[in-house]
């Protein structure tokens, strides 16, 4: 039957065919001039993107400025002026290989201040070491003044009191005058010290363990702080060091840390090689988002590519030609150049999230020009007309599909804009308008590049599209079985949404086998350097340290951590006994002199009469055993080396005390200690230039367990309601993503409903537009359960993706149907549409999966799943329902190439007043059409 272009189907009436129509023979009248505005406009908003598009790869960019976690995060930067710290990590088989690294690291950082500054591997004691005494309690000083008042004459010079027989008669003077004040069972200071000597006495003398000192324990922190001037930042037993230090940089721009970062790279390459048995790495937050920021870029850069060769390659087969896909890929690049021009003028900025955009556009954006192509070669090859009624007549049944896809489209993603989650909001906004770009490249220069190309050729052969339409043709014969089958599918496969999770876990999307994630992971499973804790402020020393102990009483709080306890208070009352500690020692020798020996018989009679006083407890009785072992020691070791070992144990005794003393006296500085006596480095971390101090709080559970984290802020925020951190962000920006998303989805369906409505002028055709969405969406999460694939803040990002193609294939299938009379047959050219388009955003974002990055990969396998269910059921499941529907329509006789239909009661009459058979009537039969009622 010949075929004319006024044959074609007369579609339903709709708001924007003839503006469409009228547009586009308004374009068709200037191709030339259409084309260069439009690659001038593309010229310009590159231009603009090159000179003003900024990049924020901050975390803090993805959060809302005015929501209340993020104002105290953004206070907290104000007041320390950093966000987070980088961590270089030594690993070693013991101390003494870890810390040569950190010293040599921290030394060659402190040299590049253009790139590094706060660097910390050590807490420096010694000045805080000279004032050590004011750690102790007043209680603890006092005893300390009663033993100077002991050993006083021995300060002065008399030194033969050491002697031991004059040591022992002391004690046993002291003993009897102790004895008759208190019970029998008592146990005094002279028993302590007859008891110490006894113990000192018998080990040296039996050589059991060498030397033991009598004298009496010091203070535990003296004698900490005694045995270090440096407290470096080891853990697990010091194998494991680390190195903390600030990273300079533009933050503004796209390579953010970057030159500093490949800068420490290159330091710690060339430190393992002067170390090779230890193991040198580098993480931390910065670090962490650097890498991922590469390691995205470059991955959405080959996606990009391979997405448009894939599109291209895609659509020239699917289409049998090569001119007009080459044209629509034109127009896509186009339309992605302004797209660049306006989020420079829109936003000025991309972030780690809306990087994406290319990639959405280059798999959503083609797909108008796909079904503007497939509705024009179909009416080429129907009909012998010029490009250009063939043009304007696309423009008119096809073109108000496009439109509204790309409206309902880019609402999905403005919704979007309405959240709280900044990131969300901006990729929104970015993608939506970007989508309607490609819409107006597709509607107005597409229609112009095609008329320039296809004008001069009147009686081409136009490419023949695959034939999709006859593939499917088989399947609908029986559509109630076919119904049924895809919902026993749909309903089998929704078996999965209970299985389905939501994995909040930012270090599951970094690339596989990433250094400084890898670390991370080291560094909160097994030391005590994690960067993820919360962050409390607090006015003053005094505010802080009662907020600590509330703190420590929390039961999901691990520990914590601060400086404010390194300084000690009560001044007032321990700097007079500093004072009098520091002037009793201050002209101590440097050696003891010689101590004359007793003969052995002598020093035995005086440990006799010490015995002789010991008695009424086990505790006496045991030490007058020792001084018996020690007596009988004497007796049976020869003269001579009796003399040597006595003389031997009182040289050292008193070097002992000598020792202790000046070890004392290093420590009394009366000073009290301030914060300038810690390392500057330390300090800028916990201490504000305001005067305003830090506390870092540390969780027992982990931080990416949602429930437990719940309860660690809401225990922390108990203690502080303006606490921040890292786990608090986190918490926080997880749960406003989702729960933006929700709010984005909600606010995207009522007005895409609203949209839908206005296009088909009825509420029965626009949820039947929806219903591939509703399903496609049910069984990707359905599968998404089943294939034990969580969902995650990476690739939740296709939910809009997946809302707008799921919509936009119902909308071409109801228009379709809408055009058909009789029993619904889908036309070739819908078919071949909706397949390729869905393919395209298919091979588009199916490049993600090979990415290293596997939030990415994450993202292009959901959305590939998504697209493949909204897929099914645009091609099937909404087909089979519709031709079901239909199925009492009368039999109409159907050129299934371009749709025309007509009664078979009317065949005859149609062909004989048909004008394309018979010229100069100018008059066509108009078809005896049974509507649907569905209409």
């Amino acid at each position: 039957m010949p075929k004319s272009a006024e044959g074609m189907p007369q579609a339903e009436p709709s708001l924007l065919a003839q503006p469409l129509a009228l547009l586009t023979r308004l374009v068709l009248r200037f191709p030339v001039p259409v084309l260069v505005l439009a690659v001038l406009g593309a010229i310009i908003a590159l231009a603009a993107t090159s000179s003003r598009l900024g990049f924020r790869t901050s975390r803090l960019d993805l959060l809302n400025p005015e929501s209340s976690y993020n104002r105290l995060w953004i206070e907290y930067i104000n007041e320390f002026g950093e966000e987070d710290d980088a961590v270089v990590v030594v690993e070693g088989a013991n101390r003494q290989q870890v810390v040569p690294v950190l010293k040599e690291i921290s030394a060659a950082l402190v040299r590049e201040e253009r790139l590094f500054h706060a660097v910390l591997h050590e807490v420096d004691l010694s000045k805080i070491r000279s004032k050590g005494l004011h750690y102790l309690s007043p209680a603890d000083l006092g005893n300390i003044e009663k033993f100077l008042d002991k050993v006083e004459p021995i300060i002065e010079g008399d030194w033969a009191r050491l002697n031991l027989g004059n040591m022992a008669g002391s004690m046993a003077l002291r003993l009897e005058r102790d004895v008759p004040r208190y019970p029998a069972t008592a146990w005094t200071g002279s028993h302590d010290e007859i008891d110490r000597l006894a113990d000192s006495l018998l080990s040296t003398l039996s050589r059991r363990t060498g030397y033991q000192s009598p004298w009496p324990e010091m203070p535990h922190l003296v004698a900490t702080l005694s045995e270090v001037d440096s407290e470096y930042l080891l853990t697990n037993e010091g194998r494991l060091g680390v190195v903390l230090l600030r990273l300079a940089g533009d933050k503004g721009s796209f390579d953010h840390n970057t030159e500093a970062i490949d800068a420490l790279r290159r330091l710690i390459s060339q430190t393992q090689i002067r170390y090779p048995e230890a193991k040198i790495g580098l993480t931390g937050l910065p670090v962490m988002e650097n890498d991922e920021m590469r390691a995205s870029k470059s991955a959405m850069l080959r996606a990009s590519l391979l997405s448009l060769l894939g599109v291209a390659c895609l659509f020239v087969a699917g289409f049998g030609g090569l001119r007009h896909p080459l044209m629509t890929v034109a127009c896509l690049l186009l339309a992605m150049a302004w797209s660049f021009g306006y989020i420079t003028l829109s936003i000025g900025h991309l972030n780690i999230l809306s990087i994406s955009f290319c990639v959405i556009l280059i798999g959503l954006g083609i797909d108008f020009g796909i079904h503007y192509v497939a509705r024009y070669l179909q009416i080429r090859d129907a009909t012998p007309c010029r490009s250009d009624q063939a043009l304007v007549q696309t423009s008119s049944s096809v073109g108000p599909g496009i439109f509204t896809g790309a409206i309902t489209t880019a609402i999905a993603f403005f919704m979007a804009g309405f959240t709280e989650f900044t990131g969300i909001a901006e990729l929104g906004l970015i993608a939506g308008g970007g989508i309607l770009l490609c819409c107006l490249a597709a509607i107005v220069v597409l229609p112009a590049m095609v008329h320039l190309s296809d004008n001069g050729r009147p009686g081409a052969i136009m490419p023949a599209p695959l034939d999709i339409h006859g593939w499917l043709k088989p399947m609908f014969s029986r559509p109630m079985l076919l119904l049924a089958a895809t919902v026993a599918i749909t309903v089998l496969v929704s078996f999965g949404l209970q299985r389905l999770w939501y994995d909040h876990n930012l270090l599951n999307l970094q690339p596989d086998g990433l250094e400084s994630v890898d670390l991370e992971r080291k560094l909160i499973t097994e030391s005590d350097q994690s960067v993820w804790f919360a962050l409390s402020i607090a006015e003053n020393r005094e505010e802080l340290l009662a907020r600590r102990d509330r703190f420590l009483q929390l039961d999901s709080v691990q520990r914590v951590q601060e400086i404010a306890s390194l300084l000690p208070v009560d001044h007032q009352r321990k700097r007079p006994i500093i004072e009098r500690i520091e002037n009793r020692l201050a002209n101590l020798p440097e050696r003891p002199p010689k101590i004359p020996v007793d003969p052995p018989a002598d020093l035995g009679l005086v440990l006799r009469r010490a015995q002789n006083m010991l008695s009424g407890s086990a505790r006496a009785a045991r030490t007058g055993r020792q001084l018996e072992q020690v007596r009988n020691a004497l007796r049976r070791m020869p003269l001579a080396e009796c003399y040597e070992r006595l003389s031997d144990y009182q040289q050292r005794m008193a070097g002992d005390l000598l020792s202790r003393l000046h070890t004392l006296r290093a420590m009394a500085n009366p000073e009290p200690p301030q914060l300038t006596d810690l390392p500057e480095s330390l300090v800028t971390r916990f201490v504000s230039q305001g005067g305003r101090h830090l506390l870092k709080i540390y969780s027992k559970a982990d931080i990416w367990d949602m429930d437990a984290m719940k309860q660690f802020v809401s225990d922390v925020r108990s203690v502080d309601p303006r606490a921040t951190g890292n786990p608090l962000q986190t918490y926080e920006a997880s749960r406003q993503m989702k729960r933006s998303y929700e709010q984005a989805a909600w606010y995207a369906l009522a007005a895409i409903l609203g949209v839908l409505y206005l296009d088909f002028r009825s509420v029965r055709f626009a949820l039947l537009a929806m219903l591939p969405l509703g399903l496609g969406m049910l069984q990707l999460f359905g599968l998404l359960g089943l294939l034990n694939i969580p969902l995650n803040p990476a690739n939740t990002i296709v939910l809009p993706l997946i809302l707008g193609i799921g919509i936009d294939d119902g909308v071409h299938v109801v228009h379709d149907f809408r055009r058909c009379r009789g029993p619904y047959r889908m036309s070739p050219s819908t078919a071949s549409a909706v397949l390729i388009t869905s393919l395209t955003t298919m091979v588009g974002f199916g490049s993600l999966m090979i990415a290293s990055h596997r939030g990415l990969q994450s993202l292009g396998r959901v959305l590939t799943i998504g697209v493949s269910c909204c897929l099914f059921s645009s091609l099937v499941m909404l087909p089979a329902l519709l031709i079901w529907l239909t199925r009492k329509r009368p039999e109409l006789e159907s050129d299934e190439q371009n749709h025309e239909v007509v009664p078979i009661r009317s065949r005859k009459a149609y062909h004989r007043r048909d004008p394309a058979l018979h010229p100069g009537t100018g008059r066509r039969a108009t078809p005896d059409v049974t509507r649907s009622r569905l209409d």
